[in-house]
């Protein structure tokens, strides 16, 4: 009874999608949940998709080591590729029932990630969001979807690129202080498929698999975190060079977008030099008032009415921007803001002593206090915004160049034209 509960409960938080297919999407996804033994759900495929990593990652440390893993590696690569296949067939749908259920939004401005989350919302809260509420949702999205996309598939918290720059160094250095006991190199384990853990005792095979495992989280979460900024970026900046702009900048680009310009607006490079030099406030004197109280634990939520305050409220780094603004408003007393500053320091304290016990590999990041404006004109250096528009500047100059060259080639095809009838008028005349 209480499976055949959860099943019909399954489909119910579902039938958004369910609506939306079409006869052929509705045998393929039957065809889809057969191979993957599994209702097709955009929930339920992100809880495969964690589970396949899972598997994987151990199969193949199995293999590597002597034990038979061939037979249980086939079968996840078949699942992995079902997978790939019913989630593209799911994209095309959640884009069809966005377009349906959303009209008025402009699904070019929305990742794919965006879109999937806000369909499991419609169906979660069984609802159509609408006018403020979906700009507040939207943009609640947006905010938390990084952190949440690499929390269910790898169950740790997403902290910062710098973290996990310095998580994978540590991995890597930990590897290879083994593998060269033996004369090894760190490559030799991908050239050789890790057959060389065969050659190291139980105590260094358990050390390095966990490394090994811990650097395939490491590149997930990259593909996690590198998408979606460079999907977001890319539709504020749409003539940025994302491949040669540096992630750790990008990730700062990032927040200061959903904090200034949450609804993902193109700007100019006017536009920018605008926000650079003269950020505007983005919450009222009261709306201050009321984060700060919500930062020393004498608001909750639900006392915050402005929902674009709570988003920024959760998040690590608009938090710091928030902080940075408030210090500015003259009619908020020093010790008010003194007192959140120090909850926020003892609540991060906390979190990161609960990291450190849970997450060997755990490093501490620690924020700098700033003010909005230190922190744009510190981001947007002269190399960044040749980053953000050297790209419509080169376009420019690609078509000033095409047109010069066309211009060209039609006053020498006028002149070619000129010299035979000329020829051509000389012989008529003799």
């Amino acid at each position: 009874m209480k499976k055949r509960s959860k099943t019909i409960y399954k489909m119910c938080f579902n039938q958004t999608l369910q609506r939306h297919y079409s006869f052929d999407e509705k045998k393929l996804v039957s065809q889809y949940s057969n191979q993957l033994k599994t209702f097709i759900s955009l929930e339920n495929l992100d809880e495969k998709q964690r589970m396949l990593f899972n598997w994987k990652n151990s199969a193949s440390i199995k293999q590597a080591i002597g034990e038979d893993m061939t037979k249980q590696l086939a079968t996840i690569n078949q699942q992995e590729k079902s997978l790939n296949e019913v989630n593209q067939l799911l994209d095309k749908v959640v884009k069809r029932t966005v377009t349906k259920l959303y009209p008025n939004v402009d699904t070019k401005q929305i990742t794919i990630a965006e879109q999937r989350e806000l369909i499991k919302e419609t169906d979660s809260e069984q609802k159509v969001f609408a006018g403020e509420e979906l700009k507040d949702r939207l943009a609640m999205i947006r905010t938390n979807i990084v952190n949440q996309q690499i929390v269910t598939l790898t169950k740790r918290p997403y902290v910062s690129w710098l973290l996990l720059k310095k998580q994978q160094h540590k991995a890597e250095e930990t590897i290879t202080d083994i593998v060269a006991q033996k004369g090894y190199k760190f490559a030799d384990i991908k050239r050789t498929k890790g057959m060389i853990l065969q050659h190291f005792d139980s105590k260094q095979q358990d050390i390095l698999k966990q490394n090994i495992k811990t650097l395939s989280a490491v590149d997930e979460t990259k593909k996690i975190v590198t998408t979606q900024y460079n999907n977001v970026l890319s539709k504020t900046f749409p003539d940025m060079d994302v491949e040669k702009t540096p992630v750790k900048e990008k990730e700062r680009l990032y927040t200061a977008v959903v904090y200034f310009n949450p609804e993902l607006k193109s700007l100019t490079k006017h536009d920018l030099d605008q926000l650079k030099n003269n950020p505007p406030m983005q919450f009222t004197t009261q709306e201050h008032e009321q984060g700060l109280a919500y930062l020393t634990g004498t608001a909750n939520a639900d006392e915050i009415k402005n929902n674009n305050l709570l988003r920024v409220l959760n998040n690590t780094g608009t938090r710091q921007l928030f902080i940075g603004e408030v210090g500015q408003d003259t009619n908020i007393p020093a010790k008010k803001l003194a007192q959140a500053k120090q909850a926020m320091q003892q609540n991060k304290q906390k979190q990161d002593n609960y990291r450190k016990e849970h997450l060997p590999d755990y490093r501490a990041v620690n924020y700098r206090e700033t003010k909005p404006v230190d922190y744009l004109n510190k981001l947007l250096s002269d190399t960044l915004m040749a980053l953000l528009y050297d790209n419509h500047q080169e376009q420019e100059r690609n078509q000033q160049k095409k047109g010069q060259k066309e211009t060209e080639y039609e006053m020498e095809k006028k002149k070619r034209q000129h010299r035979r009838n000329g020829r051509y008028s000389g012989n008529i005349h003799r």
